[in-house]
């Protein structure tokens, strides 16, 4: 008798709306259990409804905020203690806010930090020991267009996103002889409910690099499943990423500022 396979769930965080509820939907299409973590007060609720209405797999659920300190410790003990397995995760939790850095209020900056760099870095270093002894397993870590350059009035934001390229780039060669494979995926603009009411307003070229959280997440999991360790969804953004790799940093700046300076 043969012995029984192991039960993998993805963990997808920020998965209540946007990329991450994008995300979730694609991967149940592609008959992966879920564990789905989102703020307590979001529409997680709502998200794990319309997967089990349509698809046949199992789905694990924590609300939590995940810029409190024990929380990305909590997120793995939860795991553990109802023995979820996790085979493929979803960092992609994530918060931006605009304006010039000497305005900016402090508890936002530290909430951006919070969220956008150390629960990434610490869900990945948490699960990465359990994710090694599987025979192929994926880190899926949803970056930015704006980490390619620094970009004024979204400082911080940029600068985040640039963390988690880099790090991401890091684990693969330290990670090159085991079973984990890392992707990085660097939308830009994405369709919000505010940016389908206002998009004929945005700049064109915010416009013709704007896709949907569908879109995105489509090119993020084939690409994570085929191993990709670098992702730049959409045509018009990939060449506008090609163009800035032989640009001057002066002129790209200009060129990326514009392209973000009216996207939400």
């Amino acid at each position: 008798m043969s012995e029984e396979q192991p039960k993998y769930y993805t963990l997808i965080t920020g998965a209540s709306s946007g990329i991450g509820r994008a995300i979730a939907t694609e991967c149940a299409k592609k008959g992966f259990n879920l564990f789905l973590v989102s703020l307590p007060d979001s529409k997680l609720d709502e998200t794990i409804a319309e997967i089990k209405a349509h698809f046949a797999v199992d789905v694990k659920s924590l609300g939590i905020d995940l810029t409190q300190t024990a929380s990305p410790q909590k997120v793995f003990d939860f795991s553990q203690e109802n023995e979820i397995i996790i085979n493929n995760l979803v960092n992609n939790a994530g918060v931006g806010f605009e304006g010039e850095f000497e305005n900016s209020a402090p508890e936002l900056v530290d909430k951006m930090l919070l969220l956008n760099i150390r629960s990434t870095t610490l869900l990945t270093l948490l699960f990465l020991p359990e994710m090694k002894k599987i025979e192929r397993a994926h880190i899926l870590n949803i970056s930015s267009f704006a980490s390619f350059v620094a970009l004024p009035n979204k400082s911080v934001y940029a600068a985040t996103k640039t963390y988690i390229l880099f790090l991401t780039r890091a684990l693969n060669r330290e990670l090159k002889n085991t079973s984990v494979l890392l992707t990085s995926v660097h939308p830009s603009g994405v369709t919000s409910e505010h940016t389908k009411k206002n998009i004929r307003k945005l700049s064109a070229l915010t416009r013709i690099t704007t896709l949907t959280p569908e879109e995105v997440a489509q090119t993020a999991v084939r690409n994570m499943l085929n191993g990709k360790k670098f992702v730049v969804p959409g045509g018009a953004t990939k060449f506008y990423y090609l163009l800035g790799s032989v640009l001057p940093q002066g002129l790209l700046l200009r060129i990326v500022g514009r392209i973000f300076s009216k996207t939400s």
